[in-house]
């Protein structure tokens, strides 16, 4: 019997041979789904549910994969009985197995295709998607005229309840998509030597591990490397990894120091070497002078959902939901802790806003790890929000980012590797003070939970704990900040 493909296996074989062969026989090679690749899951099933709402009177194919022989006929009853809309409709040809997420009959009897995405623009790897889609119906015997790629318009902005026409935006896509169909029957014959071999294939790690999308495989196949390779050297090319791997060089330390490297590069692979730190004290000193007291450590934890919450923001936008404050008021003294936690019931910002409006005085620097995620941050409600656009600009203008002495090379350790996250600069200052004790860990887990919340997905107990963990883990941002900082004191007056 012919083996059948489905389309996100012929998405895989494209991306890479090897993890569309792993797919079909070693599925016990592939991690659980974590809470943040379902929460992407369910991001998009949300936003096919509300494209459905663009036109009206379509008829849902509700048979899911366990039952493909029930989809497929009823899809073919639904076109035989003068369906004009169609979701999800299921058909075979060619070896290749697709769902649709609309075909749309025009007054001629031809069909329109229309592709669904989430994200906010129509990119490359949409278009394979589409055009396979393309040429399974043209072989089952459809008459196509049209193949769109639906989208989310970014610049669409809630204001009430969401009308799906306001919130899409259409891209003819059928020229594009014809392009590609001559290549669609040579992919499909590869495919299949490469699913009718014992083993899977022979290819070596590369950008292909994680572009278009993350590879399942990846543990698999990336186990073996060095603890700290080649492939871990942060924004160097591809191309430089490749000629150093060809050179049979896989560590980092073992990079000749001849080896063509731009001069951030250069100092990593210094350090990495003599496993000594470079600390330009001159510099570093040059920027605590632009600090001012009293000093505001700031950190926000964001929500972005795809389909806006509330009135006044956009697809995607980070909603700041929660903020923590230590404040200092002069060089070394004891900071005082100050948050705020939105309610989930409703939009968090204003109440954050005012949280900070009353807490911040007019005078002072604004310190944050990565200044500009939360000056966006500051400058996005303001425009949302203009009643208070003075105060927040004056607070973004006020910023100052603690990043900036480890992205611009002025304090390097061996411990960072290239790195400069504050996950990873905190451990190497302040020997024994982490995240890894956190319930909440990182960003995508507060936004996970705070997510879990306003869904109503928790029960009371589990709320109260989420709250809990979500003030511990920004509360350890800040903090975190005021140590780093006493650090570099420190190490300016040495």
């Amino acid at each position: 019997m012919t083996k059948r493909i489905s389309k996100s296996q012929f998405m895989m074989g494209l991306q890479c041979p090897k993890r569309l062969w792993l797919y079909n026989y070693r599925k016990d090679l592939i991690p659980p789904i974590d809470p943040a690749k379902q929460k992407l899951f369910d991001e998009g099933h949300a936003v096919d549910e509300l494209s459905r709402n663009y036109f009206k009177g379509g008829k849902l194919v509700a048979f899911d994969y366990r039952q493909l022989s029930h989809a497929i006929k009823h899809t073919a009853w639904l076109m035989e009985n003068g369906a004009k809309l169609i979701y999800e409709g299921a058909f075979t040809a060619a070896s290749v197995l697709i769902r649709c997420d609309m075909l749309k009959k025009n007054p001629d009897g031809s069909w329109d295709l229309i592709e669904v995405k989430s994200s906010t623009a129509v990119k490359e790897e949409h278009l394979p998607d589409a055009a396979l889609q393309r040429y399974v119906l043209q072989a089952a015997g459809l008459k196509l005229k049209k193949v769109w790629l639906m989208h989310v318009n970014r610049e669409f902005v809630k204001q009430g309840p969401i009308n799906p026409k306001e919130f899409f935006r259409r891209k003819d896509i059928t020229e594009k998509t014809a392009a590609l169909l001559p290549a669609i029957s040579e992919d499909l014959e590869k495919f299949m030597e490469v699913l009718a071999a014992r083993e899977a294939p022979e290819i070596s790690i590369g950008r292909r591990c994680s572009t278009p999308y993350g590879c399942d495989f990846s543990a698999h196949c990336w186990k073996g490397m060095p603890e700290y390779s080649i492939y871990n050297i942060p924004r160097l090319t591809w191309e430089k990894k490749n000629t150093l791997k060809a050179m049979g060089i896989m560590k980092f330390s073992d990079v000749p120091e001849t080896f063509d490297l731009n001069a951030t590069h250069r100092l990593y692979l210094q350090v990495e070497k003599s496993g000594k730190p470079v600390i330009d004290r001159v510099a570093l000193a040059d920027f605590l002078k632009e600090l001012e007291y009293p000093l505001y450590h700031v950190d926000f934890e964001t929500l972005m959902p795809g389909i806006p919450l509330y009135d006044s923001s956009r697809p995607y936008q980070q909603v700041p939901f929660q903020v923590s404050i230590h404040v200092q008021e002069s060089k070394g003294a004891e900071p005082h802790h100050l948050e705020y936690l939105g309610d989930p019931a409703g939009d968090p910002r204003p109440g954050l806003i005012a949280f900070m409006a009353k807490h911040i005085s007019p005078k002072g620097s604004l310190l944050a790890y990565n200044a500009a995620f939360e000056a966006s941050r500051i400058k996005e409600m303001a425009e949302d929000f203009p009643a208070l656009k003075t105060a927040l600009l004056d607070f973004a203008t006020r910023l100052k980012d603690l990043m900036k002495p480890f992205q611009q090379q002025v304090y390097v350790l061996p411990e960072f590797r290239g790195r400069y996250s504050i996950k990873v600069i905190l451990p190497a200052l302040v020997p024994g003070m982490s995240y890894k004790d956190l319930a909440i860990g990182n960003g995508g887990d507060a936004q996970l939970a705070y997510a879990g919340m306003v869904a109503g997905r928790l029960n009371l107990q589990e709320i109260e704990q989420a709250r809990q963990d979500l003030k511990i883990y920004c509360g350890r941002d800040t903090l975190a900040m005021v140590k780093i900082l006493d650090r570099l004191y420190l190490e300016a007056r040495q």
